[in-house]
């Protein structure tokens, strides 16, 4: 599979669970929920380009199963100080636009951008509603300051014609290419397409071209209300690029200058896992999310097939429910990674054993790591309604989270995770 990380769909639960509102399953993707939290998990050093961490607890809630969690972090080098960037910024300002909130949560978002870039970066600014239209072409990053008094007053004005703003971005993006440069497309939108040709199949292939000239796309959803999480979802992921979410200004905040900054500063590109798990110990196996990100087997070394990226000193989390026999034979598996090292770009491939444990301690009892990677992912599941879910036993799930507190005192998250759980329980009752 292509290691996606991103934290949309856990933010998009929290905000319909704040509502008194079961989040719809559509939009509960267990590896955002998984991926929404920092496990804290050792940088590799620079030799190694990325480590692995593999843990694993015994299932709560399936008879004879353990959960495996597998991190792969990348090593502390990512964009170099003389790798410039080539941004196109494409800004919403149709009428569904019109709140304080959003415009407030777009301005502070650009002003974290600019905080990102150096005289040698170039930005094109592109305003879109019914038309797009060319606000600044190929500004320095040094002067984005001055833009930042652009975007605030910007003005509302009716429907949302996506196609057109996404033809003229591309074409801009086309320009500036540069090709020892980062070029990216970066969208701002609460997604709500209603003009032009707005069909999701017609935006996927815009965006799949731009991607195969060698320019990713990246989008920040505004706002949860109306939000089409469903296409900016697919873009992105059709992009190779980076998928955020701002419900409230106060979410444009350092954990998302962090997303920010390491979109900006790929360490690792084409970023393929695979699991191989071993018949003579495994019975069967199941991989929580990622349904969106499989990949063929014959895909994993061919470097022409896309996958996504990682940052420097950035982790991908996946967690794996397995049947682990006893009188089997052998470790449980192989774990591999390969991707793009954006320092030389060679490709690169690693391999783990997974070793069998005997007796992998209770969910509620293991390290860290798999306790909140696996809390996250029952939480999801159970949110989704898929029958992996339908076992999870909410109650037991909020004591196994709260005593994740203590482990980590400076993660708030874990605080609205909790916060989350007792919400399910109370709609569920």
């Amino acid at each position: 599979f292509s290691l996606h990380v991103s934290d949309v769909s856990f933010k998009l639960a929290q905000a319909a669970l704040a509502k008194g509102e079961w989040p719809e399953a559509g939009r509960v993707r267990t590896e955002e929920f998984v991926n929404a939290f920092q496990y804290q998990d050792p940088t590799p050093g620079m030799q190694e380009k990325v480590g692995c961490q593999i843990e694993q607890a015994v299932h709560p809630f399936a008879h004879q199963r353990n959960l495996l969690r597998v991190s792969m972090r990348t090593a502390a080098l990512g964009r170099g100080a003389g790798t410039p960037l080539r941004l196109t910024v494409l800004l919403d300002n149709s009428g569904s636009m019109d709140r304080a909130d959003r415009a407030e949560s777009v301005r502070r978002a650009f002003a974290l951008l600019a905080a990102q870039l150096n005289d040698q970066d170039e930005v094109t600014l592109i305003s879109f509603a019914r038309t797009p239209r060319l606000l600044r072409d190929r500004v320095s990053g040094a002067e984005l300051g001055d833009l930042s008094g652009v975007v605030g007053v910007l003005q509302s004005e009716g429907g949302t014609n996506l196609e057109a703003a996404l033809q003229l971005a591309i074409t801009k993006a086309g320009e500036s290419y540069l090709a020892e440069a980062q070029n990216r497309i970066i969208l701002l939108t609460d997604g709500a397409a209603n003009l032009g040709n707005a069909e999701p199949d017609t935006l996927r292939a815009m965006v799949e071209r731009a991607r195969d000239q060698g320019i990713a796309f990246d989008a920040c959803g505004v706002g949860a209300d109306g939000l089409n999480d469903e296409i900016l979802e697919s873009l992105t992921r059709k992009g190779d690029g980076r998928y955020y979410f701002l419900d409230r200004p106060e979410d444009a905040d350092a954990g998302f200058a962090r997303q920010i900054a390491g979109a900006l500063r790929p360490a690792a590109q084409n970023v393929k896992v695979q699991v191989e798990f071993n018949p003579d110990r495994v019975g069967r196996y199941k991989l929580y999310g990622f349904e969106k990100h499989e990949l063929k087997k014959e895909d994993f070394r061919n470097d022409s097939v896309d996958a996504a990226e990682l940052a420097a000193e950035e982790a991908g989390v996946a967690v794996y429910q397995v049947e682990a026999r006893p009188d089997g034979k052998g470790p449980v598996g192989t774990v591999s990674v390969r991707f793009r090292d954006m320092s030389t770009g060679q490709m690169v491939e690693r391999s783990w054993d997974i070793p069998y444990e005997a007796q992998p301690a209770r969910l509620e009892e293991a390290v860290a790591p798999v306790r909140l990677a696996g809390t996250a992912a029952l939480l999801a599941e159970r949110l989704k309604g898929t029958p992996a879910g339908d076992t999870v036993d909410l109650g037991h799930l909020a004591k196994t989270a709260q005593g994740l507190r203590s482990l980590y005192p400076n993660q708030e998250r874990i605080g609205h995770m909790i916060e989350m759980i007792e919400q399910a329980r109370r709609l569920a009752d």
